[in-house]
Formats: C-alpha cells, structure tokens, sequence
C-alpha cells in the first residue's frame, strides 16, 4: 500500500471515530476530543489533496490518475486543473472542501454543536469510503512514459474555476442538513434558522455560481450555441439551486414572522438530498447514454443510492417523529403582503425544480418499464414558460409590499409608475417582433419585475449599498428573464460553404475565409476576415482533430456587440483538391441566337421519339447552326434507357478549325427544361483536358444571438446581489432569532 492510500485510510478511519465522539456526547457543547479528531479528519484530507496535487505536477505516471488526466506537455494550470479531471479527485475535493467548511463552523457557527458536527463527520466518512473503492492514489506496474492527458475541451480556463465552483455549492449544502436534523433531535425548531439561513445562502450563491460559469464556458468554448442545453446533468446541479432559492425566500419569512419552520426544514433536507441525487446521475454511468457530462460508473452507483436512502429515512423519522415539536405560527393569508408573495415565490421554485427533476430523471423512470428514453428541450420550454411568467410577476410586486395587509388604492399608486413602463416595454417589444401572446406576456412580466426592483434599489441605497443584494439579484433575474426572449427567439444561424479568398454574405456580413494559422500547435485556427461595410476583424475560431477524442474538435469564436453576439463556428475544413477543367456550357432559349466564337446557334424545337431504340425514349434538341455565312441544322439526343442516361454529341461544321490545326468540336445535350423552353448543351473539345489545382473550402456556421450581454449582465447581477446578501448576514456575532411565539402547527 503507497502512501497516498495510507493517509486515506487513516483519514477514514480518524473521521468515523470524529462522528462518534460528536454523537456519543448528548450534550450540546463540543467536547476538546471530538474537536481534535475533525482536525486530524481536514489535516488528513488537506494532506491527501497536496500529495495528489505533487505527484500530478512531477508528472508521476506510475500513478493511474496521474497518468490518465494530465500528460508531459499539459501546461501548469491544467496540471492543477486535472486534480478535479476524473471522479476519484471531485470526491477528494469534495471532502477537503466540507472539512474546511467544518472548521469554520465549529469557530464561526453558535450552533456547532455535537449532532451537527457528527453528521458533518459522517458524510466525510462516506466520500473517504468511496476513495477507498476508487482511489486516486492507484498505482500500475508498467508505469507509461508519458501520461493520456486531460480531454482537450476540458483544458481551459473555465475549468480550473468551474468544477470548484460547483463543489464549494454541493460542500455547503451539508451544514443545512446537518442543522435541521440536530435541531430535531432536540426538538428545537427555531435555534438553527440563523447558522441555517447563512448556510443556505452561501450554498445557494456558490452553486448558482458554478452553474452560470459552466453555462458561460459551454457557450463561450464548448461551441454548443448557447449557454443551457437542458442536458440531464446540467439538470442535475439546477434542480437543488432552485430548492435552496426556495429554502432561502422561506427562511426570510421565517426570520421575520416565525412561521415556515416545517417547510423550511423540509426543503433544507430536500436540497441535500438533491444535490446525492445530482451527484448519482453525474456519476453512476446511468445517464451515459443521454448526457455528453455522464462519467463512466466505477461501481459507486448502489453505494450513492444508499447514502440517499440513509438521509431520507434518517431525516423524515426525525421529521415525524418530532412533528408535534415543529410548531410556528400560522401564515397570515389574510391580505396581499410580502409573507403571502414569498411564500408564493417558494412554490414557482419548487415547481419549476420539480419539473425540471422529472425530466432529468425520465431515462430512469421510463427504463423501470420499458426503454429508457429522454424528453425534449421542449418538454423544458412549455413547462417552465408559465413559471417564468409567475416568477416575473412576484418580482414586479412584492418590493411594493410591506408585512402586513395592503390596501388596494395605495398599492395601486405605488405600482402605477412600473405597470406604466411596463406597458411601454411591451410596445417597444411589440414593435420589434416579438408578437406571440405568451412571450410577449413573457416579456411584460420579466420587465414589471425589472422595473420594480430597480425602483425598489434607487428608493433603498440609502439604507447602504449592503442592503441591496435582494434587489440588485432581481434585477438580474429581470435581465436573464428578458435576455432569454431574445437569444431564444430571436437567433438567426446558417451555414456556408466557403472557398478561400473568395468573400460571402451572411446575416449583414461579408466572411472571407484566408486560410489556417498555427498549422503546427495543437489547436490550429482558421482565419476568417468579417466586415459589416463599417467595422471590420478577424475572426479565429479552432478546428482541429484531437487524438484523444479521436474526433475533429471545434471551438467558436464571438464578437460581442451591445444588442447581439456574432458567433461562427467552423463545421468542417476541406483540403484543396485537383480537378480536370471542364468544357464550356451553352444555355440555349428558344427562338434567342447565342454567339460561341464563329458560331452562332438557334436553339428551335424539341424533337421527342425514339430515335431508332424501341425500349428508350430519346429528347433531341434541333438547333440551327451558322458557321462562316453557312446555315446547317444539327440535333444532338439525349437518350434515357431505365436508369442508364446517355448523351449523343453531334460534330459542329469544322472545316475551318480542322485546316487550322484547332480541335474538332461537338455539342452534347445535357439537360431540357420543357416549361421554359431551354436546353443546356456541352461543348466538347473546346476545353484542354488538364489539371488544375482548388482551393481550400471551409464549412462554417454562422448566428447572430440577440441580448447575449443582457443575459450575462444578469446573470453577473444575480450573483453580485446574493454575494452582498451573504456579505450582509455573516458578522462576527452570531446569535439566534427568536421568533413570535408558536400560535399552531
């Protein structure tokens, strides 16, 4: 056994004893034992992630994982990047990142205590068993020179922030968890709802952040045209967001009126679980067949399903059996206030994740009685429209209401100004095509919601620029919203085929392919000249075969623009080829003269019968030929038999040409068209018969994306106001909210 598997085992073995010392106290205080034993739990993680991390930067190929992730000539940041490449280093990275959550909650958190920080342990335990199947210390016998290398895709800058991005989300999800179920063992609902708000919105700010950089890296890198795809796995990371947004909106209630405390327990557990759930999908091998994300299976899946089953039945009999203890007060659904709006806005979320959660998962559900078998994007579309529409709405008017019952006409004047501009937007929107009832109900809904909240962060920066994470996210969530009409919608894509240095027109532009650059790196780029007529640049997207994917691989290039994102794509690059010039083409309308040197040719009738073959039928074309002030009438035939054509040239008056050393000449009919009276004709010989070498041609796609940057100026707001609100609700002295007493369950 190597070292690496050494530390992981006795890392193993110090994070379960960790979780007995935390349960066995049934005290609240965390005892100076249990402390020392998590410490050497995250030392042992922390200790394990920087040998894996040497022996990938010393290019240590007798290591399995070293050797299939990273290669002699992968840069330095790739090196680094290839610790969270495979499985085996997502799962260490997972656990080093909720040991070192869990020194902070045990200093930071008053409500650290024993069943909590025991839960906390047991998880790591889980990750650490999950090593111990697969681990990424392995070794080989026959230790290769030179190691496979990361998927060329994969080596990006995207992916040195994205991956851990992500797992920071799924590390924070935990604590949530672990508060409720320490919070029902001692049937204390409230205690936890501040350390538990905290956490889940740290949870929700790093997750939702690690989903829209993957999105940016899919459509600024991947060359997939667009940033959501709707894939299963990406699926599987948005289904716990949207519960944690939820659970977030519902613990606002709760701080403020002390009710939700069942609902808001439910939908931390529910989180959780989604987010083991996310974690089998991604990482079982069932999805292989339906996501282009799916890693293979290395036996882990049944392993991921029982962590599943443990957390649910461990959380529900808590749940149930401490269900009378869970008393808050009752929602008051009296009038339209802010408690009412929330409360709705935590049901659009739950919706939406719900719908989302059965088409991510209808390859399992179908497979259980027949073939396995996906929705469409369009399930997604038609499902999530009305959410969206409710989401923009709640927006528009819950900053307009305060917490206890509003009265209609004072409402009314409030939000006068937002539905005014709304109207406006509608019209301006209306004028510019979109002209669907529903999305342009879309459209008015997401605007209100912009509107509002921007009225609502003008009216609130006084309070401090702290304050205006909630609705500085809105806004962005109005800008995604409205951005999605118009990439969606409005996008406009089309493929040329096109030959070197000669320029065409697409979409307003005129693309002039110059040929390749950087022939001998790894990742060649095709030059691309482009110019509306007043600005001009030079496009360079990739086109390369990668040995690793055994494929041709592409990578886009974009021009951004305030309104909309000029995005080409390379399809397909075609080598120059030779080819043997062709003789000249006459066109030939009835009745109209045509001029070919000294000749000048009539076409005059067509001639249809057999032409001395009773089993074909033969088209002739008689034409009238002049030739040095001498009239002739020639017909050439073209004969069809089944499915064999054939053309009968017929020699043209050479008498001339012949004494004159020059080729004999002939026409041959082609092709007729009957309804306008033409026949193409060849001229054979006039034509040397030589070789002459092409050009490149290159396929390319090219769309015009209106709104991209309102989409990613929404997206960056979003995240900035949930950073301000977590900035805002972490300080140094932490207590708890004591809510109004419990009226009724």
């Amino acid at each position: 056994m190597n070292l690496g598997n050494i530390i992981v085992v006795l890392t193993f073995l110090a994070a379960l004893a960790s979780a007995f010392a935390f349960l066995k106290n049934t005290t609240r205080t965390v005892t100076p034992l249990s402390k020392r034993l998590f410490y050497v739990t995250t030392g042992g993680l922390t200790l394990a992630s920087c040998l894996l991390l040497y022996l990938l930067l010393a290019h240590q190929f007798q290591y399995t994982y070293v050797a299939r992730y990273s290669s002699l000539s992968q840069p330095f940041l790739f090196l680094v990047s290839a610790f969270w490449a495979g499985q085996e280093g997502t799962f260490l990275l997972w656990a080093l990142f909720v040991g070192a959550m869990g020194l902070f909650f045990l200093r930071k958190s008053a409500n650290a205590d024993n069943v909590a920080m025991g839960i906390v342990s047991l998880f790591i335990g889980f990750i650490l068993l999950l090593l111990l199947l697969k681990s990424p210390f392995s070794d080989t016998v026959n230790a290769p020179a030179d190691g496979t290398g990361m998927n060329p895709l994969l080596m990006n800058f995207w992916m040195v922030i994205h991956p851990p991005v992500l797992f920071v989300g799924y590390a924070a999800a935990i604590f949530p968890f672990a508060l409720v179920l320490s919070a029902l063992r001692r049937r204390d609902s409230t205690r936890w709802n501040l350390s538990g708000f905290r956490w889940s919105l740290f949870a929700t700010t790093t997750l939702g952040a690690g989903i829209i950089i993957g999105g940016f890296w899919a459509y600024e890198v991947l060359g997939w045209g667009g940033y959501w795809g709707w894939d299963p796995v990406e699926n599987s990371s948005l289904v716990p967001w949207l519960t944690l947004l939820a659970l977030v909106h519902g613990m606002l209630v709760q701080k403020k009126k002390g009710s939700l405390v069942r609902t808001n327990m439910l939908l931390a557990v529910i989180s959780f679980v989604l987010v083991l759930y996310a974690t089998f999908l991604t990482r079982s091998g069932v999805l292989q067949d339906f996501s282009v994300h799916s890693f293979e299976d290395f036996g882990i899946g049944n392993y991921l399903i029982g962590v599943i089953v443990v957390s649910v039945v461990a959380a529900m009999g808590f749940f149930l059996t401490r269900f009378r203890d869970t008393t808050s007060p009752k929602l008051d659904l009296s009038g339209l206030h802010r408690e009412l709006t929330l409360l709705l806005g935590l049901y659009v979320l739950c919706v939406a994740g719900l719908f989302v959660f059965f088409g991510m998962s209808s390859p399992i559900l179908t497979g259980l009685w027949g073939k396995a078998s996906q929705v469409d994007v369009s399930f997604y579309n038609k499902v999530n429209l009305p959410v969206a529409i409710a989401i923009g709405l709640l927006l528009g008017i819950t900053p307009f209401l305060g917490w206890t019952g509003e009265q209609q006409s004072g409402l009314v004047k409030r939000l006068s100004l937002p539905i005014l501009l709304t109207l406006l937007a509608c019209v301006i929107a209306y004028v510019g095509g979109v002209s669907k009832p529903s999305l342009l109900l879309f459209v008015g809904t997401a605007s209100f919601g912009l509107i509002s909240n921007a009225i609502a962060a003008f009216r609130q920066y006084r309070s401090g620029w702290w304050s205006l994470g909630g609705p500085v996210s809105h806004i962005g969530v109005g800008l995604l919203l409205l951005g999605i009409v118009g990439s969606g919608s409005f996008d406009e894509t089309t493929q040329l085929v096109l030959e070197q240095h000669q320029p065409q027109t697409a979409l307003g532009y005129i693309l002039t392919f110059q040929g390749v650059r950087d022939e001998q790196s790894s990742k060649p780029r095709v030059e691309i000249n482009v110019t509306d007529g007043k600005n001009a640049f030079v496009a360079l997207p990739s086109l390369y075969y990668s040995e690793y994917n055994k494929a041709m691989m592409r990578e886009p290039d974009i021009k951004i623009f305030p309104l909309k994102d000029l995005y080409i794509s390379p399809v397909e690059l075609k080598a120059a080829d030779t080819m043997i010039s062709q003789n000249p083409l006459l066109e030939l309308t009835k009745g109209e003269p045509t001029k070919f040197g000294d000749y000048e040719i009539t076409f005059t009738k067509f001639d249809v019968g057999q032409h001395g073959q009773s089993a074909a039928m033969s088209v002739g074309a008689v034409l009238e030929v002049s030739y040095q002030g001498k009239k002739s009438v020639i017909e050439p035939v073209f004969t069809v038999m089944g499915a064999e054509k054939k053309s009968t040239p017929v020699d043209l008056p050479s008498d001339t040409r012949v004494a004159a050393g020059l080729p004999h000449l002939a026409l041959a009919l082609t092709r007729i068209s009957v309804e306008e009276k033409k026949v193409l004709l060849e001229v054979v010989g006039a034509a040397p018969q030589v070789p002459q070498v092409g050009h490149p041609k290159l396929v390319l796609e090219v769309s015009t994306k209106p709104l991209m940057m309102v989409v990613w100026t929404g997206v960056v707001l979003i995240i900035a106001g949930s950073l301000m609100a977590l900035r805002r609700r972490f300080k140094p002295a932490e207590g708890s909210i004591t809510p109004p007493p419990a009226a009724s369950a």
